[in-house]
Parts: C-alpha cells; sequence; structure tokens
C-alpha cells in the first residue's frame, strides 16, 4: 500500500528504532486508557450535570482534554508515521500501515462525526445529542481497540523477534 524508502540500520539506529517503538507502545496504551476513562466514565456522566452549568462544565472538559487526550493522540499518530521509516526489524511494515489506518479511522470519526456534536453541547445540554455522541463514539472505540491490539503483537515481536 505505502512505499516508504527503507533507512539503513546501523547500530545507532536500531536504539532509535526501539526507542521510538517503545515510545510508540507506551503513548499508545496510554491513549487508549484516557480514551476509555473518557468514554465508558466521563460521557456518561455528564447527564448528571445540571443544564445551567452544563455548558460552562462542558467548555472546562474540553480545555483539559486537549492536553490529556488530544496532544498524546498527535503524538501516537506522529510516531505511527515515524515507524514507517525507523522500526525495529522485528516489526512488519503491514503492521505498522495497518495501525496508522485505524487512527485515520478514528481521525476522521472524531473530526467529521464527534467534535460537531462536543461543539452544539458547549452550547447547551441535549440529552439526545449526548446519546447519540455515545452511540456514534463505538466507531472510535472499535478503531482504538484494534490499533492498541496491533500495537501490542508489535511489542511482542520487539521483546521476542522470532
Amino acid at each position: 500500500m505505502f512505499d516508504f524508502p527503507s533507512v539503513p540500520r546501523s547500530a545507532s539506529s536500531q536504539s532509535v528504532r526501539l526507542f521510538l517503538a517503545l515510545s510508540f507502545f507506551a503513548v499508545t496504551f496510554y491513549s487508549y486508557g484516557t480514551a476509555l476513562m473518557d468514554y465508558f466514565a466521563f460521557y456518561p456522566s455528564w447527564e448528571a450535570v445540571g443544564a445551567d452549568e452544563f455548558p460552562a462544565y462542558h467548555v472546562l472538559i474540553g480545555q483539559r482534554i486537549v492536553f490529556v487526550s488530544v496532544l498524546p493522540f498527535v503524538l501516537l499518530t506522529i510516531l505511527n508515521l515515524l515507524l514507517f521509516w525507523f522500526r525495529p526489524a522485528s516489526v512488519p511494515r503491514g503492521l505498522v500501515t495497518v495501525s496508522f489506518l485505524w487512527l485515520l479511522v478514528d481521525w476522521a470519526s472524531s473530526i467529521l462525526i464527534q467534535i460537531p456534536m462536543q461543539l452544539q453541547l458547549e452550547t447547551h445540554k441535549d440529552i439526545a445529542l449526548l446519546h447519540h455522541l455515545m452511540e456514534t463514539n463505538w466507531i472510535r472505540i472499535v478503531a482504538e481497540t484494534a490499533q492498541a491490539l496491533l500495537a501490542f503483537r508489535m511489542m511482542q515481536r520487539v521483546c521476542r523477534p522470532d
């Protein structure tokens, strides 16, 4: 699918490749954990916030989520891209490609579906919209779970490069 030129594999290059792979694994699992917390703990709890307080609460959460979830997800995407050129020899390009494709599904769902609903929720509490947000969020849950499983498989290959 993608035909990226390879980079020579010197000893120092191997250290860089391993560092990038380990960083990718760490950020993947961090991002996956924060996403699940957001989706299964925070989203449902929004129903308990009063209608008058909800817009201010939603804006506050939205501002903080950028540092906790969005920026790490951007970093995850960058690390996944870097793995096309700088990955350990034991990690097949195909796993990197499929992982990246799942990240693209997640980004597309976020940009095209979830963010527009989140922007509406900044102005007023709407239980039907909140439920729709949680229902459509399964796209991201599936994408993030698949991507995390692929990262786990890559990690296994790095730990046991049979």
